[in-house]
């Protein structure tokens, strides 16, 4: 009970005013520790002198880009954080390997890899990320791992218009509701990448493209059939109207052979596996 008052007095109180640019890091930081040691949370906040905000449990240390985003995906914890996305996406339903190759595509702060790192070699994973923000914190977040890029991903190879919405994690390709700025990305095509790095084959393609999922799928071309599992986030993210691609993702996914292993409803995330 004291738990949900507490929940209930961060989001009624502390959000808005982590999102509010004239609130000082320092008391954003100690609001949300005091609140951590009420509830009897092992995670504690701070800001690096470049008043980078991060959060820290045990020997775990990741930084983020956004205020009120990361006091909200850490407040549990960064343990319980990582055990969450990972299964949001039906990842347990993969028994991974030390050789398997994995792609991230919409890596934000690398939080999928704090668990992917304890079942793959670090070489094997590849992450993308064209938010420059969040590039920069995936960098540290995922320290150990060397394929990173800063790209975004799409049906074609070119430079487009990319939307930064950082408070909610809905920077996109396909122009949001709102949004703080626009930049020029280049994009890949995922085919283009696979042949350029020589990768044939990889165990599990993540997407989480805030609604450019179907994009990246056709940017895959045959090379589709080179992967195992594809896991995708398909949730009411794509532009002004806020549509959902899980439909659009799952019915290309079953006409080139794959299956659905299994689906998180609450994100409309979903797990297929090549038949």
């Amino acid at each position: 009970m004291i738990d949900k008052v507490f929940i209930i007095l961060i989001s009624k109180i502390l959000d808005p005013l982590h999102q509010w640019n004239y609130f000082p890091i320092y008391l954003s930081v100690a609001a949300e520790n005091l609140i951590a040691i009420l509830r009897g949370k092992p995670v504690r906040f701070g800001a690096d002198k470049d008043r980078i905000l991060f959060a820290k449990e045990s020997n775990k240390k990741l930084k983020f880009s956004n205020r009120r985003r990361g006091f909200w995906l850490y407040r549990n914890g960064i343990s319980v954080r990582e055990e969450f996305i990972f299964k949001s996406y039906c990842l347990q339903n993969i028994q991974f390997k030390q050789d398997d190759i994995v792609f991230d595509c919409g890596a934000n702060s690398g939080d999928l890899y704090l668990k992917l790192s304890k079942l793959i070699s670090s070489e094997n994973y590849y992450a993308f990320e064209p938010n420059p923000a969040d590039y920069n914190v995936l960098r540290f977040n995922a320290s150990g791992a060397k394929n990173l890029f800063s790209l975004a991903l799409g049906n074609k190879d070119s430079d487009l218009t990319f939307y930064i919405a950082s408070s909610g994690g809905d920077s996109s390709l396909v122009e949001p509701k709102a949004y703080d700025e626009k930049i020029i990305v280049r994009v890949a095509r995922l085919d283009s990448f696979f042949i350029e790095k020589k990768v044939n084959s990889i165990k599990l393609l993540k997407l989480e493209a805030e609604g450019f999922e179907p994009e990246i799928l056709e940017g895959l071309g045959v090379m589709l059939q080179n992967c195992e599992y594809v896991a995708v986030d398909g949730g009411f993210e794509r532009g002004k109207d806020s549509e959902q691609t899980l439909t659009t993702c799952t019915n290309y996914l079953l006409s080139n052979g794959f299956e659905m292993k299994d689906i998180f409803f609450p994100w409309c995330r979903a797990l297929y596996k090549r038949k």
